[in-house]
């Protein structure tokens, strides 16, 4: 039988499964670019002020590290700027996930083996997944030159952002067909492929701080970004990216040749033959399943944050001369430190990073329960409540504990560079903890979706977490009116160190999270599990 027979079957699987989510996501990147793209001109009317923006903004390590360089004042290369980078991890993304959860999701439920005793190939489930993975991607860069064509931009820049998003897509999606077959876990391969995905994304934020060209050629966000839509248009970054996606799926397709099915490269540390007696109680098994997870996510944000605190001195000095980040930190009431206001603007966007590991951390009920692992132990004398309060728990230390990561690699290596770490990793542990109360009130979204509509739950917690981006996009790019912010709970918290700690907008917030929680954990109560 042909490794390949069955391949459009799996591909019309797939389309009918995701036929939710490849609009949602997909379609989400699109709107982005084409909403950011319709408001710039309007926010930055002259050349004048276009002008001015792009040398406030290239002298500003917080803007270069996190977008990278405006590489022209036009209002299309405004929007490129704005936009790509956003729209490049929210895409990568995407197709991280499409591509683990058609491969290694679907070996892990046993569907993968269900239907491999069929007609069906060896490559087929990888190949379809890989085809629906590029044509999506495919598509959105063909939509994103189409709308911003429309809007009366020129046409070459055009299509050139849009092949620039859709590349960092294509070269995620290989990489996952890649992780998938060197685990057994779907969530060990998402995690593995989206760490490397940050550290390659770190890697050219490190590049364009230093303005290091060299650098930035070992990550392929710096590749696509040197793709320069309407600042040169050029084309020639696509063969790096070409050429590795050739290496990772071929890489790919000799290992699923060799491995066995359901069956990864890397094997699986087995566990003892009895469970440990601290394995007794709901906390525990949930520690159990999430440590891991929630290690990597610390180590890696304290590692950032330490790259983070080493920039700082940099950083200061460059944003002396950037008036409009001045006037931010005075409107603020800050001691006028300029490090503080880059610190806060940091804590304030890794925040919402983070809220994704919350996201994932309390949707793991929902993992447990599709995989009917949760039965198991609610046959016991365990109850729902139990069960689920244990995950949610890990949820809201975990949480506490990758912020708080953050905030003690930027205290102590600023603080070492200043001489004074002691207090510098107090008031960097109070300005990343501070924003514990708003990423707990998305978990609680997350947490009351799984509890009344557990099969839409990942959709719409990333959605609310999308709708938060978006009003940001929505106050800075459109002017629209800042009140808006107050229907998303990360402005709602002090930036400190900036601003004053205040504790009232905390108490509330943690009433919201504890009022959605409870309201979703009444729901599981009453609904059938499966």
């Amino acid at each position: 039988m042909n490794t390949l027979t069955g391949t459009r079957g799996m591909i019309r699987l797939i389309l009918r499964r995701d036929r939710v989510r490849l609009p949602v996501w997909y379609g989400l990147v699109t709107l982005l670019v084409l909403g950011v793209a319709g408001s710039v001109a309007g926010a930055y009317p002259t050349e004048e002020a276009r002008q001015a923006f792009l040398h406030t903004t290239n002298g500003d390590p917080t803007q270069l590290m996190m977008i990278g360089p405006i590489y022209d004042s036009s209002p299309a290369g405004l929007a490129a700027w704005r936009v790509r980078g956003q729209a490049a991890l929210l895409i990568s993304l995407a197709s991280l996930f499409l591509v683990i959860r058609s491969t290694r999701g679907e070996e892990e439920a046993g569907r993968g083996e269900l239907l491999g005793s069929t007609v069906v190939g060896r490559h087929a489930a990888l190949t379809a997944a890989l085809v629906v993975a590029f044509a999506a991607n495919l598509v959105t860069a063909l939509l994103i030159a189409l709308g911003l064509a429309a809007q009366g931009l020129p046409a070459g820049g055009s299509l050139v952002m849009g092949l620039s998003v859709g590349a960092a897509g294509w070269v995620f999606a290989a990489l996952a067909g890649l992780v998938a077959q060197l685990t057994e876990s779907s969530r060990t391969a998402a995690g593995l492929a989206a760490t490397v995905m940050g550290a390659l994304y770190a890697v050219r934020a490190v590049a364009d701080l230093q303005s290091n060209p060299g650098l930035a050629w070992l990550s392929p966000f710096g590749w696509t970004q040197r793709m320069r839509p309407f600042a040169g248009d050029h084309y020639w970054p696509l063969l790096p990216v070409l050429g590795l996606l050739v290496v990772l799926v071929a890489a790919a397709y000799r290992i699923s040749a060799r491995r066995d099915l359901a069956a990864g490269i890397l094997p699986p540390r087995l566990g003892p033959a009895v469970a440990a007696p601290g394995l007794r109680t709901s906390f525990a098994l949930a520690w159990r399943l999430q440590r891991g997870a929630l290690l990597a996510w610390a180590l890696a944000f304290t590692a950032f944050g330490a790259g983070l605190g080493g920039a700082a001195l940099s950083a200061a000095q460059q944003l002396n001369a950037s008036e409009a980040l001045q006037g931010m930190i005075d409107r603020l009431g800050s001691d006028g430190r300029p490090a503080d206001g880059f610190f806060a603007f940091v804590i304030y966007l890794m925040s919402q990073v983070i809220t994704i590991y919350a996201i994932q951390a309390t949707l793991r009920l929902r993992a447990e329960e599709s995989s009917s692992r949760a039965d198991a132990v609610l046959t016991g004398p365990v109850g729902r409540l139990r069960w689920a309060g244990g995950h949610l728990a890990i949820v809201a230390v975990g949480s506490a504990l990758v912020l708080a990561g953050l905030g003690l690699g930027m205290g102590l290596v600023y603080g070492l560079s200043t001489g004074d770490p002691g207090g510098e990793i107090a008031r960097m542990l109070a300005a990343s903890l501070t924003r514990l109360p708003s990423v707990l009130v998305l978990a609680a979204v997350a947490a009351l979706l799984y509890g009344l509509l557990p099969g839409i739950a990942a959709i719409g917690a990333y959605t609310v977490l999308g709708l938060c981006f978006l009003l940001e996009f929505a106050v800075e790019l459109l002017h629209a009116d800042p009140s808006l912010l107050r229907v998303s709970p990360y402005a709602q918290t002090p930036g400190l160190p900036v601003a004053e700690f205040t504790a009232t907008p905390l108490i509330a917030l943690v009433a919201v999270a504890a009022a959605l929680t409870a309201a979703g954990m009444t729901a599981l109560r009453r609904r059938d599990l499966g």
